[in-house]
């Protein structure tokens, strides 16, 4: 898949070559051209996800405002699926209404395809979404993938089954025609022999491949996998033929091909003919080694078609023939038994490893897994995770892996019979709040952008952790995330856990100081200035009985946002005197103290006082640039922007404007990306450009659909935008406004951005 801008999707690239199923794909696009949501039904390790995010990539361009992929396998709390949502399409959640009404809100506008992934553990709640949206969203095209129907009104179901495997055949291999050698010279050649041959010859229908390989599904996806991991090995008649006992053997589930041909040893191609092993020199080699080598012994360990003949014959020794007391496996025991037969393949190391891997609800990076599977009994955790990778049983995606839902499903079982899995857990919990305890300590400083990206990498499995609110782990983990909920736009989502975990703190626990400051600063955030107040008051009173100034600060910080939001502003100044005395008093270096001088300025300009509100956000300036600050700067210069052009200084307001929307932009805030862009339209009209005014606008009204924010009312007169707007159109005339404003709207974000910046 060519790579698209982050605010058009965030379908993965291909892990390796798409093989057969276009028949589906097609059958997939067709339902999703007639309707508005389709489920994607099959049984585990059928190809589902593959299908679906196939056709989302053939259909994507149709789509102006993505292709949006929703990852649920790891997902246990039906409550947060809205939540999951709106955070993989970088949604901020700035109200304190239900988070399904704004999600669904925030769709209604949208022309985009969502798919929501791995439905089965979420199925009611899949269900009450999907209904929801198809009522209220008609722009939005539903793909949902799950092992049985969900039981939607007029449900759109396309079941998938595994492919039809090979049938029994004599096999002759194509031999490539003998070719006449071309003149030496062009003048020479007849007009056939100019004929250009094609530039990339399909693999499936050339030498050393059968010659309806290309028909054949499921030997095409075995003998690609295969290629993938031990090029060259699968060629000639004896080994395509033992590929194709192979596709019988697994009953064509495409999961369990991928996983067999992950087994292939890699060995060099010999030279000369390929040797053929005739049927009757075959035998039983004795039990591999743990890591799944071919015994020396062997009769044809040196070959290739040895290689893939032991393949076939230990799947076929495990499968056939079946004890008359024993049922025959049907294709879904096939997958299991070969899931069952990787594992023994697997080394030791490997396999404790793919058991401890199962703890994670999420992708997996490196570093994590080394954190919470590595151990004295388990060293050299990357070089296992690659090892796990060529078998198939770990995906690569950006920063790490991905576990197939049937390979994480195993490995919990094997977790919890070597009775691991309370330790692992454990191991889990600590290492994602350590986590968050340095993307903490290290949000105010250079490292801003790259902490944002790692926790929204973690967000799962930091749900993961937060799902016991009664346990102290997740209680101190759900008021580090501050960060997440308050400078990364997850408010809603925040205010659920922080609730939680509030309620079942007990009243002497010395973390609660930091829980409902927290909680409050969301309360603000979202214009709640009640439960701001009534959480602030405690956190203050409780952090005084700890002496724990740093949450003082906080919540007197919370208390000083309250006192402006309340429109009494005479109590700002006080209040953040008041705040910046107890982070000395603590000697930490917080983002608190900057932003609370952003604070004092908005009261500051509000009241007029814009010369004293430029030299607070001056002081602040300073503070975020020497810390290499990112977030709270781009909060400071917009005020700045606002106060310099309050004291008629607009090209100086200009800079401040920009120098927020470049930040905003960087840290992936749309709405805050659109309150730049408003800003910069209020700064082009009193410099005169109407045009430039028009077209920032409409840019601005682009963003704010991207973001779901709502911008200002234009109600009054008075506002700022309405002001700039009216005075466009007197200098322009409607007609080149509007088409200056539609030339905005029709700028990709990106664009868009570059030239505000320009």
């Amino acid at each position: 898949m060519e790579p698209h801008p982050w605010w058009r999707g965030n379908l993965p690239a291909e892990p390796n070559r798409f093989v057969g199923r276009q028949a589906e794909v097609t059958k997939a696009l067709k339902l999703l051209a007639d309707t508005s949501s389709v489920t994607i039904t099959g049984a585990a390790g059928v190809g589902k996800t593959r299908i679906a995010l196939r056709a989302a990539a053939e259909c994507r361009d149709f789509h102006p405002d993505g292709a949006w992929l929703v990852e649920l396998s790891g997902e246990r709390d039906g409550g947060l699926l809205p939540h999951a949502v709106a955070a993989v399409m970088g949604m901020p959640e700035r109200s304190a209404r239900p988070q399904d009404d704004l999600l669904v809100e925030f769709l209604a506008g949208k022309h985009l395809l969502l798919i929501l992934d791995s439905c089965d553990r979420l199925a009611a709640a899949c269900r009450e979404l999907a209904v929801r949206i198809r009522a209220e969203a008609p722009g939005v095209r539903l793909l949902l993938t799950s092992r049985r129907p969900l039981g939607l009104p007029h449900e759109a179901v396309l079941p998938v089954e595994p492919f039809r495997p090979p049938a029994p055949r004599t096999f002759a291999p194509r031999t490539p025609a003998p070719r006449t050698p071309a003149p030496r010279s062009p003048e020479q050649r007849t007009p056939e022999q100019r004929t250009p041959e094609p530039e990339t010859p399909d693999p499936w229908t050339s030498a050393p491949y059968p010659a309806d390989a290309a028909t054949d599904d499921a030997l095409r996806v075995f003998l690609d996998r295969a290629e993938a991991t031990a090029p060259g090995l699968v060629t000639g008649e004896a080994a395509i033929g033992a590929a194709e006992r192979i596709c019988r053997l697994l009953g064509g589930v495409p999961l369990a091909l991928e996983l067999a041909a992950g087994h292939l040893p890699a060995a060099p191609r010999p030279a000369g003919p390929l040797p053929a092993t005739p049927p009757s020199a075959r035998s039983l080699p004795t039990p591999p080694s743990p890591a799944g080598s071919l015994p020396a012994g062997s009769p044809s360990a040196g070959s290739p078609a040895g290689l893939v003949e032991w393949l076939a014959d230990r799947l076929e020794e495990r499968f056939e023939p079946r004890p008359a007391a024993h049922p025959p496996f049907f294709r879904p025991q096939r997958l299991r038994a070969v899931i069952d037969w990787s594992h023994e393949l697997c080394s030791p190391a490997e396999r404790l490893l793919w058991a401890r891997l199962s703890v994670f609800a999420g992708p997996i990076d490196p570093e994590s897994a080394r954190w919470v599977c590595g151990d004295e009994r388990l060293n050299g955790v990357p070089d296992l995770l690659a090892g796990l990778a060529a078998k198939g049983l770990l995906t690569p995606v950006p920063g790490g892996y991905r576990q197939p839902e049937p390979v994480r499903e195993y490995g919990a079982e094997r977790l919890a019979r070597l009775g691991e899995e309370a330790r692992m857990v454990r191991r889990h919990r600590h290492h994602h709040l350590g986590l968050a305890r340095r993307a903490e300590a290290g949000w105010y400083g250079p490292a801003q952008e790259e902490w944002a990206a790692r926790l929204r990498f973690s967000l799962p499995d930091l749900r993961r952790v937060l799902d016991s609110p009664s346990d102290p782990l997740s209680a101190e983990l759900a008021g580090i995330l501050w960060i997440i909920w308050h400078c990364m736009g997850r408010l809603n989502e925040g205010r659920r856990h922080l609730g939680r975990v509030i309620a079942a703190a007990p009243v002497a626990d010395p973390g609660l100081p930091r829980l409902l400051w927290a909680d409050a600063c969301v309360a603000a955030a979202q214009g709640d200035p009640e439960r701001a107040h009534r959480r602030a008051e405690a956190a203050l009173s409780a952090a005084l009985d700890w002496s724990d100034h740093a949450a003082a600060g906080y919540a007197r910080l919370a208390l000083a946002c309250h006192a402006l939001l309340t429109g009494a502003l005479g109590e700002v100044r006080p209040a953040v005197r008041r705040v910046r005395e107890h982070f000395h008093r603590a000697g930490v270096m917080t983002v608190g103290e900057p932003l609370a001088l952003v604070v004092a300025a908005i009261a500051d300009t509000w009241r007029g006082e814009f010369a004293r509100a430029v030299t607070t956000l001056e002081e602040a300036g300073r503070q975020c640039e020497a810390r290499g600050e990112l977030w709270a700067r781009a909060q400071c210069d917009h005020v700045l922007s606002i106060a310099r052009l309050g004291l008629g200084e607009a090209d100086e307001a200009a800079r401040a404007a920009g120098r927020s929307l470049a930040a905003r932009w960087r840290l992936r805030d749309t709405a805050g990306a659109a309150e730049a862009l408003g800003q910069l339209a209020v700064i082009a009209s009193i410099q005169g450009d109407a045009r430039r005014t028009a077209r920032l606008q409409g840019a601005e009204k682009r963003m704010r659909g991207l973001s779901g924010a709502r911008g200002p009312g234009r109600e009054s007169v008075c506002e700022p935008g309405t002001v700039a707007e009216r005075t466009a159109r007197q200098l322009l005339g409607d007609d080149a406004y509007d088409a200056a404003f539609a030339e905005g709207c029709d700028d990709d974000p990106g664009s868009a951005v570059l030239h505000a910046l320009g």
